[in-house]
């Protein structure tokens, strides 16, 4: 594996593992639930009680409000994935989230992999058939190349010339990631170059993202994170498949 993409993006050792979680416990940290395909605003937060390292599972309490306690997680009984942040690492699996009625409490194992993903990093998620990826800079949308923490790149048509010289600056950027999107305040034209043998789209674009959100950006890594592990899981599929 690139070395590159391994910093980035990589499946934590046992030990690692073992220490991050009792960590989020000691350190009062909030796990973040989902289910997959779901909207941003559907995330719901639980504190940590308790952590069995012998069984890897955390008991946990619904952090909501009074009346959404009391109807219960609409994550209940199902499968989800689940974030934890630290500082500078965002730790990311998948579960089967419990609750247990007797108790009033809900259960997680962590039992499958976990993925460490540091925000700062230099990869790269190429765009595929299985992961399209668009920037909408003022009302104009263009596919992209690829896209990482920072930035994104694209072909244009040289008719954006003009428009899009070095160092030039846009407002209220959107960029689109297979079915997510992200509303980025600033980019910066941050570099340019000529394309050859394409005469449609001859003018390649990187871009830089600015004054992002934290929130916004740690929701773009882990999205990266999961397109990146779904395209790891197609290639080793269709290798075993050609076997």
């Amino acid at each position: 594996m690139d070395a590159n993409k391994k910093f980035y993006f990589s499946e934590i050792p046992f030990e690692e593992k073992i220490s991050f979680l009792k960590r989020a416990l000691s350190d009062g940290l909030i796990i973040e639930i989902w289910r997959k395909g779901q909207e941003k605003d559907k995330v719901e937060s639980f504190k940590i009680k308790s952590f069995d390292e012998s069984e890897l599972e955390f008991t946990l309490d619904f952090d909501a409000s009074l009346i959404a306690k009391l109807a219960g997680s609409k994550n209940k009984d199902n499968e989800v994935l689940l974030k934890i942040k630290f500082k500078s690492v965002i730790l990311f699996s998948s579960s089967y989230l419990s609750f247990i009625a007797a108790e009033e409490v809900y259960k997680l194992k962590v039992d499958r992999p976990v993925y460490k993903s540091q925000q700062r990093s230099n990869y790269r998620l190429h765009a595929n058939a299985y992961i399209p990826i668009q920037i909408k800079i003022e009302e104009d949308v263009f596919d992209c190349n690829d896209i990482s923490a920072g930035g994104i790149s694209f072909n244009c048509p040289k008719d954006f010339a003009d428009k899009f010289k070095k160092e030039s600056i846009f407002d209220n950027a959107t960029v689109r990631l297979a079915s997510k999107r992200f509303e980025i305040p600033q980019v910066k034209i941050a570099a340019t170059w000529p394309i050859e043998n394409n005469e449609e789209t001859p003018m390649g674009i990187g871009i830089a993202f600015m004054n992002m959100d934290k929130e916004v950006e740690e929701d773009l890594v882990l999205s990266i994170n999961s397109e990146a592990r779904g395209e790891e899981l197609r290639k080793q599929a269709a290798m075993k498949k050609g076997t």
